[in-house]
């Protein structure tokens, strides 16, 4: 059976604009992220859900926590901001429950440091915040999660829009594309399923004579690689597909 995975896209409409990069609204990115990563998790096999069906609809954040009923995963996607007016803060954060419940930090390490690695950030951590009382958790969408039996649920914080290298790393669509496989790859990971291998480009499973066909076609430009075919087609890692790489996976199926 597959794994299910709720996405939250944090905020709706025009949210958290960021005071050192106007362009950049934390609501609008963490869609565009939300987009890209359940394409990335359904390639790996996940069944991807979301909590909202449009950018522009509201729920309270409860409700939107409770949608991660039989799901294995709840995912809420945010970048923070700081109210001192301090812009240099550049740090990832992941909320994970706030006992541990299901070794749930154990995964949440993990999501921290690959947002931090994909990032070029220095500082990640795992955080919790329970309520005053201590026994539930202070986020609304966690206590919706938790409250539906989701075994494991966080809150993400892709660093600080109020700074302004964070905010224009996550403008660019590139970038986000980037993160949204690093996450999806990660998460995979974690539960089991691996990756695409390198030179699996028609993305079966293997290594195959089907692949390099692929390749060879991409280098004389006769067809079109989608982001993630391009990827698994750079095997030296250039950043362009050529005949090394053809020859390289040659190599591989000899």
């Amino acid at each position: 059976m597959k794994k299910r995975i709720m996405l939250d896209a944090g905020h709706y409409g025009n949210r958290n604009q960021s005071p050192t990069v106007p362009e950049y609204y934390e609501s609008v990115r963490m869609w565009r992220l939300a987009e890209l990563l359940a394409q990335e998790l359904s390639v790996l096999g996940f069944e991807v859900l979301k909590t909202r069906e449009s950018q522009a609809l509201d729920l309270a954040v409860v409700e939107r926590g409770k949608k991660a009923e039989d799901c294995d995963l709840f995912l809420s996607l945010h970048s923070n901001a700081t109210g001192n007016g301090n812009t240099k803060t550049d740090r990832v954060s992941v909320y994970a429950p706030f006992d541990n419940q299901n070794d749930s930090h154990t995964l949440g390490k993990i999501l921290a440091s690959t947002v931090a690695a994909c990032m070029d950030i220095k500082e990640s951590r795992v955080k919790t915040r329970k309520s005053e009382k201590g026994d539930y958790e202070y986020y609304g969408v966690m206590r919706g999660a938790r409250s539906v039996g989701c075994p494991l649920y966080y809150i993400i914080e892709h660093s600080f829009h109020t700074n302004e290298r964070a905010a224009k790393w996550l403008l660019d669509d590139k970038n986000l594309k980037d993160l949204a496989i690093a996450e999806a790859t990660a998460i995979a990971i974690y539960f089991g399923l691996e990756p695409f291998l390198k030179g699996d480009v028609n993305q079966n499973g293997k290594l195959d004579i089907y692949d390099a066909i692929l390749v060879k076609r991409a280098i004389m430009d006769t067809i079109r690689l989608s982001d993630r075919q391009l990827g698994l087609a750079d095997l030296n890692d250039d950043g362009k597909i050529n005949t090394y790489d053809y020859i390289a996976l040659k190599k591989k199926l000899m």
